[in-house]
């Protein structure tokens, strides 16, 4: 299995509601505005960058072909919204669009440096 497909299970496990389980989906507490909440803090969004930035990175380098960056967006923009949607169960988890945008980021990010990595000039 590619290393990028062994990130999801990662970016799931760490998002899941594993405290504060509630059966049915609290939608009040979702941030749908990107920002605007309070509660973002610049380490939170720090490490949801980070979490995605290996998975770009992995993506990047199993899919060497034309729109590879668009198909690992799409594939993090899945992977992020499954994990924010799991917080829907939880009381003290809260998903938020914020963090869908970082992972977003980070995944860009991490392909960006893939991508210059393995087309380095040699000195």
């Amino acid at each position: 299995m590619k290393l990028w497909k062994w990130w999801v299970l990662v970016v799931l496990l760490i998002s899941g509601p594993w405290f504060g389980f509630v059966p049915r989906p609290q939608w009040w507490t979702v941030n749908w505005v990107p920002f605007a909440d309070p509660a973002d803090k610049p380490r939170d969004l720090l490490q949801n960058v980070l979490l995605f930035v290996p998975f770009g990175w992995s993506f990047e380098c199993d899919r060497r072909r034309r729109r590879a960056l668009a198909g690992g967006l799409a594939v993090a923009a899945v992977i992020s919204v499954a994990a924010e949607a799991t917080q829907l169960f939880s009381v003290a988890r809260f998903p938020s669009a914020t963090d869908v945008l970082m992972a977003l980021l980070g995944t860009a990010l991490g392909f960006a440096a893939s991508f210059a990595w393995r087309h380095r000039s040699a000195p």
